[in-house]
């Protein structure tokens, strides 16, 4: 079972960060666009964006579930963990939000993506990275 849990959590992080770089690079290119073209691009990046909420559902369900297999809950977790966890907590909220900016958005033919859009996307890359390094320092033995 906790094999099971690792691969679904792992796939879910590649899923997640793949979803973010991949939204990154479509964002940039309709800056770029003809006004027709901008629909296409905001559906597939929506389409994107619902993939990575749903991978961090995924994360949280087995990242929660893991915790209690390997620790037996909260209590003996180290600092970096509780960082790893505020970022966490810092992307999902992005995620919810661009995902509402997205599907806001979608439809529009004549939006170029606004600088808060670019911002958030910013913020969560900075975040997941954040999360990697602080999870790989608290699972450090």
């Amino acid at each position: 079972m906790v094999i099971i849990l690792k691969i679904v959590h792992f796939l879910a992080l590649a899923v997640a960060v793949g979803g973010g770089v991949s939204s990154a690079v479509v964002g940039a290119r309709m800056a770029k666009v003809e006004a027709s073209v901008r629909p296409t691009l905001v559906s597939i990046q929506a389409t994107i964006g619902k993939l990575g909420l749903g991978a961090l559902v995924l994360l949280w369900l087995t990242g929660v579930a893991l915790t209690y297999f390997y620790y037996d809950g909260w209590n003996n977790l180290p600092p970096s963990f509780w960082l790893k966890i505020i970022f966490v907590v810092i992307l999902t909220g992005l995620s919810v939000r661009m995902n509402m900016k997205t599907g806001a958005a979608t439809g529009s033919s004549d939006k170029v993506p606004n600088n808060s859009r670019a911002l958030l996307g910013q913020m969560a890359a900075a975040s997941s990275f954040l999360i990697v390094i602080f999870a790989t320092i608290a699972f450090t033995a």
